[in-house]
């Protein structure tokens, strides 16, 4: 599924008459976690500056997970897109998307720490 340009732009070996091999909600954990879970992170800090930086580094993580997905996950899954729908390798490749996904929003809060702490030490210890 892409997110800055159409899958026929993205994917042109794309089949519209088959299934997609990956879940919908692999993009959404992949996009909206870090997008969403910098900030809240961000919040947890004692300023505003932990919300800030969350909001640049989920904003950045989400826009690069986007640049990837359109430039490379999506034109080889629609190149491999008939033998990924069928189960075991369907499996496995939904596994890899939403494993992908709960890593960037580990980074996205990892990151959002380690830089708002190096900034302006505003994790309260």
């Amino acid at each position: 599924m892409p997110f800055l340009r159409s899958l026929s732009q993205t994917a042109p070996a794309y089949n519209p008459e088959l299934e997609w091999p990956i879940d919908g909600l692999a993009y959404v954990v992949a996009f909206m976690c870090p997008l969403c879970g910098s900030p809240a992170v961000g919040l947890i800090t004692d300023r505003w500056l932990g919300l800030t930086v969350g909001l640049i580094v989920g904003t950045g993580i989400t826009l690069g997970q986007a640049w990837l997905s359109d430039r490379f996950i999506d034109p080889w899954v629609a190149r491999f897109q008939v033998p990924l729908l069928k189960g075991t390798p369907r499996a496995l490749i939904n596994i890899a998307a939403f494993s992908w996904g709960i890593a960037l929003s580990a980074l996205s809060v990892y990151a959002t720490l380690a830089i708002a702490d190096r900034i302006g030490r505003v994790i309260p210890l």
